[in-house]
């Protein structure tokens, strides 16, 4: 039986987008260390990233994503002051686009598909009222 290959960063992000939910994703969120603290998360299979902005843009126009972001200032305890974007996944049918493009990544790759049950879990923060994956499908 031959190994199923590692998830691409862009399956990596979808899912970090899902699962953080209307709260999103913030280039500190998922900024590196160093080099170690990158094969460290490589090996956990989590999404980490250098290029938050870029990681946003390709998603958008590649898969055609709807990413919303916004301005998210950031000072630091000494008083520096920084400009970042705070993005996350627009509403339910992005969420939604984002569930079927990683289940279409998975199968390419050999993957079982997410589960009704995982599905669910992702979107219900996307959702007014929490329904079944099987009436949002």
């Amino acid at each position: 039986m031959s190994k199923i290959p590692a998830p691409s960063k862009a399956e990596l992000c979808l899912l970090e987008l899902l699962r953080r939910g209307k709260a999103g994703l913030h280039p500190l969120d998922v900024n590196i260390r160093d080099l170690t603290h990158a094969n460290v998360l490589d090996e956990a299979g989590k999404f980490w990233s250098i290029t938050l902005p870029t990681d946003m843009s390709l998603l958008r126009i590649r898969h055609g994503v709807h990413i919303a972001d916004q301005p998210a200032p950031f000072t630091s305890v000494r008083g520096y002051k920084a400009m970042f974007k705070r993005y996350w996944l627009a509403d339910l049918d992005a969420a939604k686009s984002a569930v079927g493009l990683i289940n279409n990544w998975r199968a390419k790759r050999g993957a079982e598909p997410l589960s009704k049950r995982d599905c669910n879990a992702l979107l219900v923060a996307f959702q007014s009222e929490p329904q079944a994956f099987s009436e949002v499908a």
